[in-house]
């Protein structure tokens, strides 16, 4: 894999929802994983999280002894919520960084169907000196009683994505805000997307953006489609926690199962962000026991890893912008 051989990377220990739909996807390739949890069991907000679930979970998955347990104290009152997400994500970067050339800093409620092509992106950040790796998202909103999942969609109905944070970074980076990070950025776009809000906005200093994946290659974010009773343990440790997240809990995700499709700018925050809602139309991810996702992952990495073609050295060249 070349410049790729030596990926680590961290994971926070808090939310069991997807733990191993999300990590088995990409143990294979990674050299270690470091856990980082909250030695007490407490989120960012001082509230109780499921971390006996997950480390219970993540020890299943972790058939090749790669994951390193970190425990240390994230949820002290002095300092706000975010600040405590920063804290804690800068902390197991720092450690994930020792030995690495780059770090994944995926949350365990995402979904990655196709490692080959992150990797693709990461390495041709690395030949252009470019030190983060944006990955695109779609949402899933909630699940429905029949077993089909809701998601974020355009207001035409069509595909919607979101472009939030970096989720590979160069070792060694430093953490502003959560995953966000000063300097250049490689913001892969899906082919043919016109539409996502960030991407209707002017090029921030040192963004670059590429069309480099496809619709079913971005990752799959299991934001809200839960439970009633494992939501409002997300929301009570979330580094948003607010009462306006509350008030959209019973006001609107509630009676969504039975009122979606006549809502629009439903984010809790940032209303434009999510124009409206459809039935998820892509097969989605379902945990079949870690032990045979990991054995599936093993297959599958070899598959591509001997099938991966090393990005040209004749493609580098000085970083500038794209639209």
């Amino acid at each position: 894999m070349g410049v790729l051989k030596r990926i680590k990377a961290y994971i926070l220990a808090a939310d069991p929802t997807w733990v191993e739909i999300s990590v088995s996807a990409y143990y294979p390739y990674v050299q270690e994983i470091v856990v980082s949890y909250d030695r007490r069991g407490l989120g960012w907000t001082g509230a109780p999280v499921a971390l006996d679930e997950s480390l219970e979970r993540l020890r299943a998955i972790d058939v090749d002894g790669k994951m390193r347990f970190s425990p240390g104290d994230f949820s002290g009152s002095v300092r706000d919520p975010m600040e405590n997400d920063t804290l804690q994500r800068n902390v197991a970067l720092q450690l994930a960084s020792e030995g690495a050339d780059w770090v994944l800093q995926l949350d365990t409620d995402e979904y990655l169907p196709s490692p080959s092509a992150l990797f693709g992106a990461i390495q041709k950040a690395d030949l252009l000196g470019i030190g983060a790796v944006e990955w695109p998202m779609r949402v899933l909103y909630r699940n429905l009683p029949k077993g089909e999942a809701l998601e974020i969609c355009g207001r035409d109905g069509g595909d919607h994505f979101e472009y939030i944070a970096p989720i590979a970074v160069r070792s060694g980076k430093r953490l502003v805000h959560s995953r966000q990070t000063n300097g250049a950025v490689l913001r892969a776009v899906v082919r043919g997307d016109r539409s996502s809000v960030q991407l209707s906005r002017p090029l921030a200093a040192g963004e670059l953006r590429e069309e480099l994946l496809n619709a079913e290659e971005a990752i799959i974010h299991n934001s809200w489609a839960r439970s009633p009773a494992d939501l409002r343990r997300k929301l009570a440790s979330w580094s948003h926690a607010s009462a306006r997240a509350w008030v959209y809990y019973w006001g609107r995700w509630l009676p969504s199962v039975w009122t979606w499709r006549w809502m629009r700018n439903l984010h809790p925050f940032f209303g434009g962000v999510w124009p409206a809602l459809r039935v998820c139309p892509i097969p989605l991810p379902r945990a079949i026991g870690p032990g045979s996702e990991v054995a599936a992952g093993r297959r599958l990495a070899k598959v591509q890893q001997d099938n991966f073609l090393p990005i040209d050295l004749s493609m580098k060249k000085p970083f500038h912008n794209e639209t």
